[in-house]
């Protein structure tokens, strides 16, 4: 009798511990999907962040070559308005302070252009980052679903094995 109640005990501590295993293994792939998870989730926000920063770079490059623009045109005109100071007659004087407007209007037309294209490119740039801040959200909640599931599934693993 003893013997019998002796092999009825280790086969049951035999598949206590067949059942612990088990429980464990599922519970290794459920923490093995999560970190790759993790994994995937922080490489997508790290494109997202680096298309952001390009995008950034853009813009501020934009607006740096606007302000070259500006500066030319401005300087253009400021040459033509010095022009007319520099006139003996009235009539040179006439032509000067003429010249000196239309550079004016040019430069001001060149300027206001040149700002609305950095405009653009500021605005196409915060289009590129709030499209790559999506999809890196996107990629996330994948990543985070496919997780969820294997956890879940070996959930069920562990609950069958019981």
């Amino acid at each position: 009798m003893k013997k019998l109640i002796s092999v009825i005990a280790s086969t049951l501590l035999a598949t206590t511990a067949f059942q612990h295993s088990a429980v464990a293994a599922d519970a290794t792939e459920a923490q093995k999907a999560q970190m790759k998870a993790n994994s995937e989730k922080m490489e997508a926000q790290a494109t997202a962040n680096k298309k952001k920063a390009e995008a950034q770079s853009d813009a501020v490059k934009a607006q740096a070559s606007a302000n070259e623009d500006k500066a030319s045109a401005q300087a253009d005109a400021d040459k033509k308005a010095a022009t007319g100071a520099k006139a003996t007659t009235g009539a040179e004087a006439s032509d000067a302070r003429n010249d000196a407007a239309n550079a004016q209007t040019k430069a001001n037309k060149k300027m206001h252009d040149a700002q609305n294209k950095a405009d653009r490119k500021k605005r196409e740039a915060t289009n590129d980052a709030n499209v790559a801040q999506a999809k890196a959200d996107e990629k996330k909640v994948e990543a985070q679903n496919d997780a969820n599931k294997k956890a879940a599934e070996a959930k069920v693993d562990a609950a069958k094995k019981q």
